[in-house]
């Protein structure tokens, strides 16, 4: 028998809410009770399209008891305050990434959701698809024997020269391109790669990163606000062993590959927003031979059925996180996308444009399970 639906209501009605809530109707597990933002007019809007309650405060929100999980998809700065409240109130959270934008308010969250007894999952949901669950299977059953080195990209193209000015989504809310620049690709871009990388080997002990600002001036002419680093790479060093190194830019081709090097073939992952993305494995099967063999392609665990449902160029489920969320309050174990492993994603993130250059990582989370279609 399936389990009843869960209701949940939207904090942020900006152009990610999008990619959330249209593919909301392959997610038939969870019912969308309301929205709410601090602009009314976008809040009416996506009320509007999605035929649900418009909630004029986030207090009014909260007080709605067919409410069970938030989404927290408001702007970065605001993730930890949202977040905090809603936990005050009794609601379980599922929060856009970062989880917070410091280390203090990330840890203030797990530690009140504990007290509480409640859940918070963090975006990003790239490792519930089919394909980082494939390559998963594929490390955890020793395709490439002992995992050694890592490389990945998240290269997001020359964003300066594209006219992202025009960018809307369905409801007409513009891509937030100052909040983007400000805060740097960092921070918007590498927690897809930390978060798989964490899954596959672990906490990070260590990062050496370098980062730098290599086009200044990719606001409008005649528009002022400040610009975040457009290229960061980091060396990181995993308590199991494995070195992982991490390249994000929005000045680059793109590029959003995944590549484990173990000492007995290659495993690479095309693109990290595609759950039906592409995966070869090399292997080295007799002494003497390098890993330079034709690449065999890798079949998927499962399909991925992709449906469009926004006009971003991703391939992904973004309400799976949500969905996995529910189930786990459902059934009282920790969501897959746990506030701890977010916590550490976010200080490996934060070390990644440290002014020291070389940081010690030290918050530590419990591995998450494979889904059980993967195992």
């Amino acid at each position: 028998m399936s389990r009843p639906s869960t209701g949940i209501a939207v904090v942020g009605c900006g152009y990610v809410s999008d990619f959330y809530l249209n593919p909301l109707i392959d997610h038939p597990e969870l019912t969308l009770v309301g929205v709410h933002d601090r602009i009314t007019e976008r809040a009416a809007a996506v009320g509007e399209r999605h035929g649900v309650e418009v909630y004029r405060t986030l207090s009014e929100l909260l007080s709605d008891d067919r409410v069970q999980i938030v989404v927290n998809l408001t702007n970065p700065e605001s993730h930890a305050d949202v977040t905090l409240a809603t936990l005050a109130a009794g609601r379980h959270v599922y929060t856009e990434k970062p989880l917070a934008t410091d280390v203090a308010d990330g840890r203030r969250i797990v530690e009140e959701a504990d007290r509480s007894g409640l859940l918070v999952a963090c975006a990003p949901a790239n490792v519930l698809g089919e394909a980082f669950q494939t390559v998963w299977r594929e490390v955890r059953k020793g395709s490439v024997r002992t995992p050694r080195l890592v490389y990945a990209q998240l290269d997001d193209g020359a964003v300066h020269l594209m006219d992202f000015p025009t960018w809307h989504n369905s409801t007409g809310s513009p891509w937030p391109y100052k909040d983007e620049f400000a805060l740097g690709c960092n921070i918007e871009h590498s927690a897809y790669h930390l978060s798989a990388l964490t899954t596959l080997f672990g906490p990070v002990d260590r990062v050496v990163a370098d980062h730098a600002t290599l086009m200044p001036d990719k606001l409008p002419p005649g528009e002022e606000g400040g610009v975040g680093p457009d290229y960061v790479t980091a060396s990181l060093r995993f308590g199991s062993g494995v070195v992982a190194r991490l390249t994000c830019s929005i000045v680059a081709p793109p590029d959003r590959s995944l590549t484990v090097v173990g000492d007995g073939g290659v495993l690479r992952l095309d693109n990290c927003w595609d759950f039906g993305s592409p995966i070869t494995l090399r292997t080295a099967t007799d002494p003497g031979h390098d890993y330079l063999l034709p690449e065999n392609e890798v079949e998927h665990v499962r399909p991925f059925v992709y449906r469009k449902h926004y006009s971003a160029d991703h391939r992904m489920s973004f309400p799976r996180g949500i969905a996995d969320l529910a189930s786990a309050v459902e059934e009282g174990r920790t969501p897959r996308l746990s506030a701890r492993q977010a916590l550490h994603v976010l200080e490996v993130t934060l070390a990644m444009t440290s002014p020291t250059n070389v940081t010690a990582i030290s918050s530590r989370f419990d591995a998450p399970e494979p889904l059980p279609w993967a195992l």
